[in-house]
């Protein structure tokens, strides 16, 4: 009782979270400004960025494909595929309901895998995940992020090298003490050579990230050099995936809205690239709930 008391605290915060910041943005905003900007989409571009969107997401399903393989245990790609879609239409449309990755994990131990690796695989996969955002930043950061606030960037700074000294250090170090830890097997995705490979995805999955919002932003019209994107979207990305809200929804827009505001741009461009990106989410969801909903009538 007390669980389910706890998550729906928890649900309601992330409700309230996502709409008061869209509340308060949507109050700022001129929406004649906003409707003009939404008018003169370009469906090209739009369907670009849900390419993008459809390649990364296999992608995803690949490095958590990757991560299990580690540990011996073989499914086809479609399966983690499915799954992951499945997971993220449960985050997207049912919030708070039932954990995407609750049923990730579930999956996996129905098939067969240990409850511990299970619940690990998901745990890599999220951190490679991250590890992707930090190393696009750690190079694009001192090289084309100076339209940032100073103690913004210099905080940035000391996130990035040390989340990479910390992960070469376990890398160097870890090994040595991998006989002493009470069950090595489950986390040999964390060390090399079997790291590399999710390491690789990872980047590549947040490339494809950003090129959803340069393509986004063709859409719009808006002339944001590549640099800067490669600067904005890996930070509205990480900031988006907290568990703050739902589906990042409030948090992307505002963030946007900030960092386009820094170069100039009306609020209403942020906003609606947000609201974009968003819409991309939820017609990307779509498949996971058909598929979520004819697992569960079976």
């Amino acid at each position: 009782m007390k669980k389910k008391i706890k998550s729906f605290i928890l649900f309601l915060a992330r409700v309230i979270i996502s709409f008061g910041l869209l509340f308060y943005l949507l109050k700022k905003t001129e929406w004649d400004k906003l409707f003009l900007v939404l008018k003169n989409l370009s469906p090209i571009y739009y369907v670009l960025a849900f390419t993008c969107v459809l390649s990364f997401q296999t992608l995803v399903a690949l490095r958590w494909k990757k991560i299990c393989k580690i540990w011996g245990f073989e499914k086809p790609l479609s399966f983690y595929l499915k799954s992951y879609l499945m997971s993220l239409s449960l985050n997207t449309v049912f919030p708070g309901i039932v954990a995407g990755d609750t049923l990730r994990a579930g999956l996996l131990i129905k098939e067969g895998l240990h409850w511990k690796k299970a619940s690990m695989s998901l745990l890599f996969d999220r951190g490679y995940g991250l590890f992707g955002i930090i190393v696009i930043l750690s190079f694009s950061l001192p090289l084309y992020g100076d339209f940032l606030p100073q103690s913004f960037k210099q905080t940035l700074f000391l996130i990035i090298y040390s989340a990479i000294l910390g992960f070469f250090l376990i890398n160097l170090l870890g090994k040595k003490f991998f006989p002493k830890i009470q069950n090595p097997e489950a986390l040999k995705p964390l060390f090399f050579p079997q790291n590399l490979i999710p390491i690789v995805l990872g980047f590549v999955v947040q490339v494809f990230f950003v090129f959803q919002y340069v393509f986004l932003s063709k859409a719009l019209f808006l002339s944001l050099p590549l640099r800067v994107l490669f600067v904005v979207i890996p930070i509205v990305s990480f900031l988006s995936a907290l568990p703050l809200s739902i589906s990042g929804l409030g948090v992307r827009e505002g963030t946007l809205s900030y960092f386009l505001h820094l170069l100039g741009y009306p609020l209403e461009y942020g906003v609606a690239l947000g609201l974009l990106g968003y819409s991309l989410i939820l017609i990307s969801a779509i498949p996971g709930i058909l598929l979520y909903l004819t697992k569960r009538w079976r």
